[in-house]
Order: C-alpha cells, then sequence, then structure tokens
C-alpha cells in the first residue's frame, strides 16, 4: 500500500487528463439535463396552447386540433423519463466529483486523510464492489417496472423497497471493504509497509474506517439517486388515472406529493448511512483479529439481533433472563433509531406552506435525523475505540 501518489511529469499529466475528462463530462450532462428540462417546459406550455385553441376550433376542425394537442402532451410525457436520467446521471457525476476532488484533498493533507484516500480507492476499484454495486442499480432499476397490486399505493412500496435493496447492497459492499482493507492487509503483510512509514497505528484504523465510509457515501449517494429517479418517473404511471382526471388545483397537488416524496428520501439517506456507518464502526473492529469470513457472519447476526431489540421488552422472560436479555439489548446498537421509513414513506409530510393535518413537519424530522446522528456518532467513537485497541497490540508478523 502506498501514502503517496506515483511522482513525476507522467503522474501528473494524468491527473490532469482525468480531471478534464471529468470536468467535460459533468459539463455535458449538466448542459442536457438543463436543455430536456426546458424542452419538456416548453412541449408543457405548447400543450396547454393547443388545449385552448382546440376547445375554440370546435367541430368544424374535425378534431384535428385536440388530437395535435394530445400529441403534443404525450411527447411532454415521454421527455419525464429523459429528464429524470439526465438528472440523476448529473448528481451521480457530482457526488463522485466532490469525494474525488474535494473531499478526499481535502484529507489528503494529513496521514490519516492520506490512509483514506488509498483505502477508498482501493476499496472502490475492487472488481466485487463494483458487480455488488451494479447488481445493486440493476435491482432498484428493475424492480421499478414490477407492479406491486396494492391500489394505488405502488410507488410507495417501491419506495420503501428500493431503499431496503441500497441498505442491503451496500452493507455486502461495506463488510468486504472492511475486511479487504484490514484483515487481508495484515495476513499478506503489506501492513508492515505500511507501518514502517512515520504514522502510528490509531491513524491507520482511522484512515482505513473512513476511507470505507467515503465508499459507503458514494456507493449510496448513487443508488438512492437512481431510486429517486425511478420512483419519480413511476408516480406518473402509478397515478395516471388520478391526474387524468383531476382539475388543475388537483393535478397539482399530485405533483406536489411526487416532490415530497422525493424530498423524504434526503433524511431516509443519512438515517440510512448513519446506520451503516455504525456498522462499518463495528466491522472495523472485528477485522484488527478476525478474517472477512467471521466478520460478514458476525456483521450479520449483529444486524438481525440489533433490529430485534425493539422486542426485548415484550418477552417477559422472567427473572434473571428478562434481565440479561435487556443489558444485552443496551450493548447493541439500536438501529430502530435510524429506522422511520414508516414516516417517510408511507406517511405525508408538512413543508413549507403545503400543510398537512396531523403530519410531521420537514423540520421536525431534521430534529430527529440530528438526535440519531449523535446516537450513531457515540456509537461509532466507542467502536473505534474498541478497534484501536485491538489494533494496538496485534501482531503483524
Amino acid at each position: 500500500m502506498r501514502l503517496l501518489d506515483p511522482g513525476g511529469m507522467k503522474g501528473s499529466f494524468y491527473v490532469r487528463k482525468m480531471t478534464w475528462i471529468y470536468v467535460i463530462t459533468l459539463v455535458t450532462l449538466t448542459a442536457l439535463t438543463v436543455a430536456t428540462y426546458a424542452w419538456r417546459q416548453h412541449l408543457v406550455q405548447e400543450a396547454y396552447r393547443t388545449v385552448a385553441i382546440a376547445s375554440h376550433a370546435g367541430k368544424n376542425n374535425h378534431g384535428v386540433a385536440s388530437n395535435y394537442a394530445n400529441e403534443i402532451a404525450g411527447m411532454a410525457n415521454s421527455m419525464r423519463f429523459w429528464v429524470a436520467l439526465f438528472t440523476a446521471l448529473t448528481s451521480a457525476v457530482a457526488v463522485v466529483g466532490l469525494m474525488e476532488y474535494v473531499i478526499l484533498p481535502f484529507l489528503n493533507m494529513s496521514r490519516v486523510g492520506a490512509v483514506t484516500r488509498v483505502t477508498y480507492h482501493e476499496a472502490l476499484l475492487q472488481p466485487f464492489t463494483l458487480i455488488v454495486l451494479a447488481l445493486c442499480l440493476a435491482a432498484v432499476i428493475i424492480t421499478a417496472f414490477v407492479p406491486f397490486d396494492t391500489f394505488g399505493e405502488d410507488t410507495k412500496m417501491y419506495r420503501d423497497v428500493a431503499l431496503s435493496f441500497v441498505l442491503m447492497f451496500i452493507l455486502v459492499i461495506m463488510v468486504f471493504a472492511t475486511g479487504k482493507v484490514i484483515d487481508e492487509e495484515i495476513e499478506n503483510r503489506t501492513m508492515l509497509t505500511l507501518m514502517s512509514k512515520p504514522i502510528a497505528r490509531w491513524q491507520v484504523v482511522l484512515g482505513k474506517y473512513l476511507g470505507v465510509l467515503c465508499l459507503i457515501f458514494v456507493t449510496m449517494a448513487v443508488t438512492t439517486i437512481a431510486a429517486a429517479a425511478a420512483a419519480w418517473v413511476r408516480y406518473f404511471s402509478d397515478q395516471r388515472i388520478a391526474i387524468d382526471v383531476a382539475s388543475i388545483a388537483g393535478r397539482q397537488l399530485l405533483f406536489w406529493e411526487n416532490k415530497e416524496a422525493i424530498l423524504a428520501m434526503i433524511p431516509a439517506f443519512v438515517l440510512q448511512f448513519m446506520e451503516l456507518g455504525t456498522l462499518a464502526a463495528i466491522s472495523t473492529a472485528i477485522a484488527t483479529r478476525f478474517g472477512l469470513a467471521l466478520n460478514m457472519t458476525a456483521i450479520v447476526a449483529l444486524y438481525i439481533g440489533a433490529n430485534l431489540t425493539r422486542f426485548v421488552p415484550l418477552l417477559h422472560l422472567g427473572a434473571p433472563w428478562q434481565s440479561i436479555a435487556n443489558s444485552a439489548s443496551y450493548l447493541l446498537p439500536y438501529l430502530s433509531n435510524f429506522d422511520i421509513n414508516q414516516c417517510l414513506v408511507y406517511r405525508h409530510i408538512t413543508i413549507g406552506g403545503h400543510y398537512v393535518k396531523g403530519a410531521p413537519t420537514y423540520s421536525q424530522i431534521w430534529r430527529y435525523v440530528g438526535l440519531a446522528t449523535l446516537y450513531g456518532l457515540f456509537y461509532i467513537g466507542a467502536s473505534l475505540s474498541l478497534a484501536i485497541a485491538l489494533f494496538r497490540n496485534r501482531e503483524l508478523t
């Protein structure tokens, strides 16, 4: 493992070339996004204008104006797919660029950041990571075309399933990456090369964890963006009858409900990121002593057990078993704190001037996200402290 980039003119030229390729790609996608959105807005306005003309044309027009209005409206509807596609691609490329050209260079100014950068690249470019990421994107996109037969709740069900796919697939990527960048380096003795440099063991553990955390952020962001774009497009298909028969005011309300659903996926993303970040810290501690197989088994068992802790008070096992179960539940991370999808996916949210009686406000949801994040940071700190303690006395030969 190397903490420094390849030096020399050749390495600098390669970096500049990749930077320019990225900038050109991002600018092109942004231009396509703006162009498709502007063209769709033009088609919508043209459809409204044509409908007004058709209403005045009357029977003498033999329905030609009405047919033309329907044709324009159909073209505007078909443009939704391209708007969502280019918006998703632009957002995904922007997230990758944010990590590559902003976050990692900033972190690289320290020794911990140098380990973070190398760990992120090594984990991201693993074939296993790329395959699982592709499978996650395929599952999210293919499921968007699957009917759920829920009498008008298909889009909500899809968002719930898509978020679950993102969590499960990225969990696998996280455990594999943690094992590869820590335990495998110890077994292959490449960790000795790293420790020969002027760097402390706690810096290695922290840098490895932050590298895996950066990987989680990028892969989760890309897959969640894909899920949000697919959910936005699917809504118009699932609600097409309601949209067709609604008045102008009713149609605007339906369109706002779709935007509200997409906005609700942002705090859901943050909570799932904190959940995986908490599990990644525990996985890092395990990886300092044990191999990938045991690490993955332990994390899966921990994930199942931590999600069942909410039911411990209902067991009524009697003394002393109930006390033992309660104590065990306190030690496990309370992952239920990071799961409020029942609220974010299946309920309305009051955002801005769009008041919904009995619905939580967007600010209330973010206050809850903040408290859950504090809990996650506390557990992450404790887990990383354990990881540093375990790695301090680990034999590397």
